[in-house]
């Protein structure tokens, strides 16, 4: 019996702290939640065939209230001359100064024209066609991108011609906001890629 007590007036004190400790633990507010983390998908060489260039993102603005799709339909994507002016992937965006790149005669890249035969248009600087296939609510699938091969790849706003060539072909559907021809593709489940053009 001593030696219990011994031992009781030994640990006591220890016993005290851990009981302190786990009420307060308890004790945290329920309304404190841990902060969301995202992390970026890497670009890498299996999802592009080769090496890249890494993307440099810049933080994405906050849509205005009004860029809601605005009803279209098919033909009025028709034989219209369409130029890439940004890229967002995620919570970052890849912005191209069509203003610059004209001054450096390069105006006339990464642009798109459909047709009811088909789709075609510059890279950078390539040029490249497909076809394609309608199905409701703006969905659309294409077909394999053929290309020339006129001349090297160039990096114009942070990507180059295979990645976008690799952006285009995940393209799954299409919506006119604010008077732009936005396209939409989703790699994977946790991503999203929107390829916005405006008229030429």
């Amino acid at each position: 019996m001593n030696e219990f007590k011994t031992q009781f007036y030994r640990w006591a004190p220890v016993l005290t702290l851990f009981s302190v400790i786990f009420c307060n633990c308890k004790s945290v507010p329920e309304n404190i939640a841990a902060s969301e983390t995202y992390e970026e998908i890497p670009l890498t060489d299996e999802m592009y065939g080769g090496e890249h260039t890494e993307v440099q993102m810049e933080p994405a603005v906050e849509q205005v209230p009004d860029a809601q799709p605005q009803n279209a339909v098919y033909e009025d994507l028709l034989d219209i001359v369409w130029q890439l002016c940004e890229i967002r992937i995620g919570y970052g965006k890849i912005v191209f100064d069509r203003q610059a790149m004209a001054e450096n005669g390069m105006g006339d890249i990464y642009t798109l024209q459909l047709t009811e035969e088909g789709l075609n248009g510059k890279a950078a600087p390539n040029l490249y066609r497909t076809t394609y296939e309608l199905r409701q609510n703006h969905a659309i699938r294409l077909r394999p991108i053929v290309g020339t091969l006129m001349a090297d790849n160039i990096n114009i706003g942070g990507i180059m011609e295979k990645e976008y060539y690799w952006y285009f072909q995940r393209v799954t559907h299409w919506e006119i906001v604010n008077n732009g021809l936005e396209l939409y593709a989703y790699p994977s489940q946790n991503e999203e890629i929107v390829m916005r053009y405006l008229r030429q």
